[in-house]
């Protein structure tokens, strides 16, 4: 699938440069119009920001504090859209906030807001024909329900809790990926490990880049009438290194969570109130809340927020910073005692932020997604477009204003944008119901224990035949890899079928099996020794691979590439 001479081979009239939310989106829209389109991405798709996240699709009540009510209605588009369009990877959360005192932390407030809430969003289930995956008004609960439910919670002032819905993305890395596989069934091109060296321009236009091929070490020339860099954080960066275009001033923040190896709250996610205040809240409850999510047994926890002038490129996330995190947690809920054991692993990603001072502690955060066109510039670029969206909610609606101004550029005029009513690769089933009765009456699929017919289903919805034919012709892929339901099959697809180039693709980004917490060696082993079945690795790069993945722990954003390349960077430092 991964094929890089196709690259070379045509005259494309856009390139998307970037494998994340906003990229997947843009290449997906574009294809969609009927553009030729490329997609490459550095590393591997979502192997960066898109996968960092507290997996959750905001559908925008937070805003009518900022009295927003256009974010609020855009917001409940897009989750929308996502519950829609990826019903197998995507499902409705309940979030308990507790109230307290009769004031603006109270009931009555929170009753306004809930109402308000259901009024402005009451469209917000159309088009979602499965009632598991609608998203219900929300209700009021009792003190005695909160104290029997969250004994952890502080019950002085306490009156009970509101409850409301936002959306859950249960793979965010597989949910790109979906739309990654959904461009190129329309038509585009898509590679990972692909560096976009330099733009090549002519008369002020760009007409190409320049494409080092992380896999064969090659030089590849691709032309396109058009380019959007849809590199997120690393937009500015890129456009100050690969052109004369003058990057954008846009500051950055770092938002941090954490996988906690223990679950917290089983059925619904609980918000906290934190130390910090909202300065952009014209109708303030109080300080900001942490959000505490269940997840695949685990517990999902964030975000903790700082100014990043730093260069992108050297994002990570600290021993100290993990600690200072740990510390406003058990501010935030001292019953929780939360140790440093107790974190699997650390998301740490970067988005647009607001206007800040280095050292601020109470923040103003992003509100816009960010569209440039490089050509407005006086020493800018014809056909050169960056897009930033400042949260992974808002990264379909991103895209399609960037190719909006992409395509009036090639073609003279936008055309209907189609994503919004598009099911991604996957998601185009009546139910998940349905498709677990599939599951049990093939010959294959009825053999496996019910917990792994139920993951099938969930990460590959209509797909889950996929990675069954290959267990189809060798029972010994049936078998599972880890104690979560993941059998060898999944490797074996995501290699064949799925274009992952190495262990760290497999086993952090198309499936699951190290996304909660580094795997035991016998796990690591076994997903090892079917990759090297599939890709023709020896003893030495098996090992090598096994090692690349142990290095990304407790933060992912440290290692994204091939073990082959581990020594070369370290000679490079």
């Amino acid at each position: 699938m991964r094929n890089t001479a196709s690259l070379s081979s045509q005259d494309f009239d856009l390139l998307v440069i970037g494998g994340g939310i906003t990229g997947a989106c843009a290449a997906l829209d574009a294809a969609q119009r009927g553009l030729s389109v490329a997609l490459v991405e550095q590393g591997d798709f979502a192997g960066a920001t898109s996968a960092q996240s507290l997996k959750m699709i905001h559908g925008g009540i937070r805003y009518l504090q900022h009295l927003d009510l256009i974010r609020l209605r855009e917001s409940c588009r897009e989750r929308m859209m996502f519950l829609r369009a990826a019903p197998h990877l995507t499902r409705p959360l309940p979030i308990v906030v507790p109230t307290f005192g009769h004031g603006m932390q109270g009931k009555f407030v929170f009753r306004v807001a809930l109402f308000l809430n259901h009024i402005l969003t009451i469209d917000r289930n159309n088009g979602i024909g499965d009632r598991e995956r609608q998203i219900p008004a929300g209700h009021m609960m009792s003190r005695k329900k909160v104290m029997d439910d969250y004994p952890y919670v502080q019950t002085k002032s306490l009156t009970g809790a509101a409850c409301f819905y936002d959306g859950q993305i249960l793979n965010p890395p597989r949910l790109v990926w979906s739309i990654v596989r959904s461009a190129i069934e329309a038509g585009a091109i898509a590679c990972n490990y692909c560096d976009v060296k330099s733009l090549i321009s002519k008369d002020g236009r760009v007409v190409g880049v320049n494409i080092a091929d992380g896999v064969s070490g090659e030089t590849i020339s691709l032309r396109a009438k058009a380019v959007v860099n849809a590199t997120g954080p690393f937009a500015q960066s890129f456009v100050g290194s690969a052109s004369s275009a003058t990057p954008a001033n846009v500051p950055l923040s770092r938002d941090m969570a954490f996988v906690i190896k223990r679950s917290i709250s089983k059925k619904t996610a609980i918000g906290v109130q934190t130390k910090f205040k909202d300065p952009d809240a014209l109708l303030s409850r109080g300080n900001r809340h942490l959000f505490l999510a269940p997840w695949r047994g685990y517990t999902l926890v964030g975000v903790n927020s700082r100014v990043f002038p730093e260069d992108p490129y050297s994002l990570d996330v600290t021993e100290d910073e993990i600690a200072t995190f740990i510390e406003e947690v058990n501010e935030a809920i001292p019953t929780l005692n939360l140790k440093r054991d107790d974190i699997g692993v650390v998301y740490g990603g970067l988005l647009p932020f607001g206007e800040n001072a280095e050292d601020s502690a109470d923040l103003s955060f992003g509100k816009r997604s960010i569209i440039i066109d490089h050509g407005d510039d006086d020493d800018g670029l014809l056909g050169l477009f960056s897009a930033m969206s400042v949260r992974w909610t808002m990264g379909r609606q991103t895209a399609e204003r960037v190719i909006d101004a992409a395509e009036k550029y090639v073609r003279g005029s936008p055309t209907e944008c189609n994503t919004h009513r598009t099911a991604v690769f996957g998601g185009d089933f009546e139910s998940l119901a349905a498709l677990k009765e599939e599951v049990n009456k093939d010959d294959v699929g009825r053999e496996l224990e019910p917990a792994i017919q139920e993951h099938l289903v969930q990460n590959y919805g209509a797909d889950w035949r996929g990675p069954l034919e290959l267990a189809r012709h060798d029972s010994s892929l049936m078998r599972r890899v880890s104690p979560e339901p993941i059998i060898g099959a999944e490797i074996a697809y995501a290699i064949k079928s799925e274009m992952a180039m190495s262990l760290s693709d497999c086993v952090l980004r198309r499936t699951d099996v190290g996304t909660g917490e580094m795997p035991t060696d016998e796990t690591l082993t076994a997903c090892a020794e079917i990759a090297a079945n599939v890709l023709g690795w020896d003893s030495s790069r098996a090992e090598a691979e096994i090692e690349s993945v142990k290095a990304s722990y407790p933060f992912f954003g440290k290692v994204n590439g091939f073990a082959k390349n581990i020594d070369e960077k370290k000679s490079d430092a």
